[in-house]
């Protein structure tokens, strides 16, 4: 018994020697980097969903984003990730856009920009070149562009090479015009179950159907929890349309509604998804 009781006393010994001398200094915790040597077009100050972001690169469709970088780990690189998906909601950016409304299809729709490469590294440091291509047609707005490395251990910093871009359709480079004319007030009070209806006028210098995006819509924002809802109350802008269009967009208010101070607001799409700058309403709703 005393033999065995020794040759486990020794084992857990040298265990605990070979953890001390190699164990946690040796665990990797430090994440690689990136360094920029060049970007075409160059970033530049831009408004993103409501406030201003230092790096925002604007592109014509067609046209393309191109980068030279340098990766580097203390260690092993991994591998890189591109990612270019839509920001049209305002996702991590507070939610500060209303809902989205889906348009049906049409022969001349608009096509998202989306990327989702993945490259495989190796070695310490690293130099690539990206270039990354517009669709033509390209749906106007903003979007999420991200480029994320890891090394072999699985680190990386998400947050540190986040940037917007600001896709330009070049068939159609300008916004709508939003003019409402109904309600005539932009404050007053309404009570729970009460219809409001919301008249007014969309123009633009180009077709409002002509790439399938065309939409005139209401949400509301309780402002009491900063949520914001989606509503029945919309118009889409069918092939007929031209450059004008005038709306009636009516709503009744739910009973199921909690009465407090509320933000109607109204927004307008054209077809390629310039965005007209929003009407908005306070309204306060009353049991």
């Amino acid at each position: 018994m005393y033999q065995l009781k020794s040759v486990l006393s020794s084992a857990l010994l040298l265990a605990l020697l070979a953890w001390s001398c190699g164990g946690s200094d040796d665990v990797d915790v430090s994440a690689p980097s990136m360094q920029i040597i060049s970007f075409a077009p160059a970033p530049a100050p831009g408004a993103v969903c409501g406030g201003m972001e230092d790096s925002v690169f604007t592109v014509l469709g067609g046209e393309m984003l191109a980068a030279n970088l340098r990766f580097t780990d203390d260690r092993s690189l991994s591998q890189y990730k591109v990612d270019i998906h839509n920001n049209f909601d305002c996702h991590g950016h507070g939610g500060v856009a209303s809902p989205g409304v889906a348009v049906p299809d049409v022969s001349s729709q608009t096509e998202d920009w989306t990327v989702l490469n993945i490259e495989a590294l190796s070695g310490e440091a690293a130099e690539e070149g990206l270039q990354l291509s517009a669709p033509q047609n390209v749906t106007a707005g903003i979007y999420h562009f991200q480029i994320q490395v890891l090394d072999e251990a699985g680190n990386d910093n998400p947050l540190a090479n986040f940037y917007s871009i600001k896709a330009v359709n070049p068939t159609d480079e300008t916004a709508p015009e939003l003019a409402v004319i109904a309600p005539a007030e932009l404050s007053f009070s309404a009570a729970k179950g009460s219809a409001l209806t919301f008249s007014g006028t969309v123009t633009d210098n180009y077709s409002l159907s002509e790439g399938g995006n065309g939409v005139v819509f209401l949400s509301y924002t309780d402002l009491s929890s900063g949520n914001t809802f989606g509503t029945d109350a919309y118009a889409v802008f069918g092939a007929a349309v031209e450059k004008d269009y005038n709306f009636d967009l009516e709503y009744t208010i739910p009973q199921t509604l909690k009465a407090g101070n509320y933000q109607f607001r109204i927004d307008a799409h054209d077809g390629v998804r310039n965005t007209a700058v929003p009407v908005v309403f306070e309204v306060a709703v009353t049991d």
